[in-house]
């Protein structure tokens, strides 16, 4: 995990983007989706799109939402919004 400054609607700040490992040399967005969760141990990330802008994604266990960038080429990363977890209080 890395830490990446990025204004995703609210103004530049800090987010936090995870690497994702190639799944396909080929298609981008089979490295971003149906695949396991980069935070939590047994969450999937799947496709999150409708309402949201292309390449959202959440996870279907702790959902966290998170943001697809990269490419097939550069590697595919998700970037974590914590605006937009529905994970409950800790």
């Amino acid at each position: 995990m890395r830490y990446e400054e990025l204004d995703l609607g609210d103004g530049v700040r800090k987010h936090a983007a995870y690497v994702m490992p190639v799944v396909s040399q080929t298609d981008y967005w089979a490295n971003v989706t149906d695949v396991p969760c980069p935070v939590c141990a047994g969450g999937t990330i799947r496709w999150h799109e409708a309402g949201y802008v292309p390449g959202s994604r959440l996870c279907d266990c702790c959902g966290r939402f998170f943001q697809a960038r990269g490419s097939v080429k550069d590697g595919a990363v998700l970037i974590r919004d914590s605006r937009f977890d529905r994970r409950p209080p800790q």
